[in-house]
């Protein structure tokens, strides 16, 4: 997901860039968003309440 939406992008900006490529695969924007969220921080608590 960073690869798509890198670090420099706000949460909003990302979900921008990231909403047509999780249409195209199938996942969940949220459970993408908090995917990115987690390779930023390294913070296992980033991925509460998700499935990946």
């Amino acid at each position: 997901m960073l690869e798509v939406a890198p670090a420099y992008l706000s949460d909003t900006k990302a979900a921008d860039v990231l909403a047509p490529l999780c249409d195209q695969i199938g996942e969940d924007l949220d459970n993408s968003l908090a995917a990115r969220r987690y390779a930023m921080s390294g913070d296992r608590r980033a991925l509460h309440g998700t499935v990946l």
